[in-house]
């Protein structure tokens, strides 16, 4: 249909849709949890509209949608009447958004109000995306890391059997990132390999695949880093990643030893471990 993903934002956030929390959630975790939380029989729909948001991405229409969830945010500071999950689900898609454009200090803004109190599913979000954001924007630790794996184990404690495997996969994601960041390249690249089938619909998916791409190049996996770069730049393109992702893509093409594992551009993260040559795989 003509430009039917300028409708997505709305779909998400008037009342009486039925795949409101599905297509955000699905941008965050996954469509299988987002299918936990509004129901089944919902999924289909919902399914379209993340991929009709996944297709402006693709093709740069993204920035409509952007302006529109500034716009659904803005009435409901001004007292409309957008209830608190809308409102909290709208910050999330949001800050998808922006994290996959390096905005750190306008993601992070959207996750500062804390004075609502949230359902566990609304926490688990909330907690998810201040996660993702300080471990790009600050120094990882492993005390970072045990927050995320607190609170990843106080979501699962609520989402149904069923659903919990592809809940932990993002999750996984989370925790393989805040790794790489930390220089533990091995282990991140096991849990980021396992945790990005449950990001399809995330537009921080592109953080994931660079930083997967980085941790097979500091272990010497060149291959597998250049597939891993390539999917980057088809993932959101124009982006400092995607383009950084051509760079590393280009540099490991051309075999030479000075090129291995350049640092980033100094408006993306800086390596987390900058080896002069790649760890040898045992």
């Amino acid at each position: 249909m003509r430009d039917a993903w300028i409708f997505l934002p709305t779909l998400v956030l008037l009342p009486g849709c039925s795949g409101e929390v599905t297509a955000i959630a699905a941008l965050v975790f996954s469509m299988s949890f987002g299918a936990w939380l509004v129901g089944r029989d919902r999924r289909r729909r919902a399914m379209l509209e993340a991929e009709v948001l996944r297709r402006a991405i693709a093709t740069g229409r993204h920035r409509e949608i952007e302006q529109h969830l500034r716009r659904e945010l803005a009435l409901a500071a001004a007292g409309e009447a957008v209830s608190v999950e809308r409102q909290w689900l709208a910050r999330a898609q949001l800050g998808g958004l922006l994290v996959a454009e390096w905005r750190l200090d306008e993601a992070n803004a959207l996750y500062d109000d804390q004075s609502t109190k949230l359902s566990p599913h609304l926490q688990a979000l909330a907690a998810f995306g201040r996660h993702e954001i300080a471990c790009l924007a600050e120094s990882t630790s492993a005390e970072r890391l045990a927050k995320i794996r607190g609170d990843r184990d106080a979501c699962l404690r609520f989402v149904p059997p069923a659903y919990q495997p592809t809940v932990a996969q993002a999750w996984n994601a989370l925790e393989g990132l805040c790794l790489a960041r930390m220089g533990r390249a091995r282990e991140a690249a096991a849990l980021l390999e396992h945790g990005l089938e449950s990001l399809g619909y995330n537009p921080a998916r592109v953080v994931y695949l660079f930083h997967l791409g980085q941790a097979y190049e500091q272990i010497g996996e060149r291959r597998q880093a250049v597939a891993r770069y390539e999917q980057a730049m088809q993932s959101f393109p124009g982006t400092r990643l995607a383009s950084e992702a051509r760079a590393r893509c280009l540099a490991l093409g051309s075999g030479g030893r000075d090129e291995l594992f350049r640092g980033m551009l100094p408006e993306s993260p800086t390596p987390a471990l900058a080896l002069s040559r790649p760890e040898r795989t045992r």
